[in-house]
């Protein structure tokens, strides 16, 4: 199946084009390989519109709309999905078929085994679906169809030590089919604090002229979608309990949230009905936002459900104090009370409890952000990553029933 050139063809898949940190981890395979394989990306809902797409433009990498690919179940899109990308897979026949999100891990597998039994099929998990807040029927679903479409998957890479066990232990993902492959991260052109916070104001349109001149404010920033599973309510709810509880915090105290989403009209009315207009900044997208991390004192995550977040990688290579919840891989990058403060998720006292142990206690907090950036830079690096990717698409040693000895490689 190889082309004319000998070079070997990747195709990757995901659900959405919306740039979050799935679609960021396929760019950043596809832009890295993209002269050692024929790469091509795959996407479904936001299509040409969303940002995945821009940048896939801007870098020369071919990519494809499949238009029925939702992320939402719907048994007739799903359908039509599935047919359209076998269609894709027969017109592209490429070599390595790497698949990302669960939806498109149930129709992406279901597609190569119609299509083709020669290619290799890759699926990196970014979180098991089934540990979101989702109905039980859903979870239960998306249980059953991982499980089952394990089976015709070559290889499996989690990107975290719990989706890892969950895969062994939960679903009996022969550990052979498995690997562990963290996320690295290039080195970031930060900029400094006074200058970040200067370019964070004017990319942001609803700072007031208040919170403008304030000069000694701490600052709390965050990089994330606006969605349900960032827990983004629960943040919004610790700064309520710091200012309520810590009073001379009140006139000098900003969170800034960096990210959109389907949650901003709920998260409005969150930051309205606790009067924290002043306080919370939502700023909306921003492009290479983690540039401008540097101006924030302390970086929190609150998320209810992780991968294995960018955004933290990114904050411990800023060396900035992180507070975060405890959830998926994020254990696998901040060890409690060493390079960073644990809370538990949903819990908005916990979070906001260590967000005022760093606040009252600086040199603990400067400690924190020195030891997360050394064991950023000596255990998550870009080339690491892509390493590890590449032996996974070089050592088949799982082929599919039907594979012929030939077909490995």
């Amino acid at each position: 199946m190889q082309n004319q050139n000998n070079k070997k063809t990747i195709l990757y898949l995901v659900t959405q084009s919306e740039l979050g940190g799935v679609q960021r981890y396929i760019f950043d395979l596809a832009e890295n390989l993209k002269t050692e394989f024929n790469v091509s990306v795959a996407f479904g809902e936001q299509g040409e519109k969303g940002e995945l797409a821009v940048k896939l433009k801007q870098s020369g990498i071919n990519y494809y709309v499949i238009p029925h690919l939702k992320r939402a179940i719907s048994p007739l899109n799903d359908l039509k999905a599935l047919f359209e990308i076998i269609k894709l897979i027969k017109k592209t026949k490429p070599d390595i078929i790497h698949l990302n999100s669960s939806k498109i891990s149930i129709l992406g597998s279901l597609a190569s085994l119609c299509v083709t039994r020669y290619a290799l099929c890759v699926y990196t998990v970014h979180g098991w679906v089934f540990n979101e807040p989702l109905p039980a029927w859903k979870k239960l679903f998306y249980q059953y169809a991982e499980k089952f479409t394990a089976v015709l998957k070559n290889k499996i890479i989690c990107v975290s030590q719990l989706d890892y066990n969950i895969a062994r232990n939960q679903l009996k993902i022969p550990e052979k089919k498995l690997s562990l492959i963290y996320h690295g991260i290039k080195p970031i052109n930060f900029l400094l604090r006074e200058k970040a916070w200067q370019k964070l104001q004017a990319n942001t349109t609803n700072f007031k002229s208040e919170i403008r001149n304030l000069k000694s404010e701490i600052r709390i920033g965050t990089i994330a979608n606006l969605y349900k599973t960032k827990g983004l309510e629960y943040l919004i709810q610790a700064i309520y309990i710091i200012k309520r509880e810590f009073l001379l915090l009140t006139s000098n105290f900003l969170l800034i949230i960096i990210g959109e989403g389907e949650e901003r009209k709920n998260l409005e009315s969150l930051i309205a009905q606790m009067n924290l207009k002043n306080t919370v900044i939502l700023a909306g997208r921003i492009d290479n936002a983690a540039k401008l991390l540097r101006g924030f004192d302390i970086f929190c995550c609150s998320s209810v459900k992780e991968g294995f977040p960018y955004a933290i990688l990114e904050a411990m290579s800023a060396g900035l104090p992180i507070v975060s919840t405890k959830v998926g891989g994020i254990s696998d990058m901040i060890s409690d009370n060493q390079n960073g403060l644990l809370a538990e998720a949903k819990n908005p006292q916990d979070l906001a409890k260590k967000i005022i142990e760093i606040i009252n206690n600086p040199e603990f907090g400067q400690k924190l952000g020195a030891q997360a950036k050394m064991y950023v830079e000596e255990k998550f690096s870009f080339d690491k990553m892509v390493g590890k990717t590449k032996e996974v698409y070089f050592n088949r040693q799982n082929p599919l029933p039907g594979d012929s000895a030939a077909a490995k490689y």
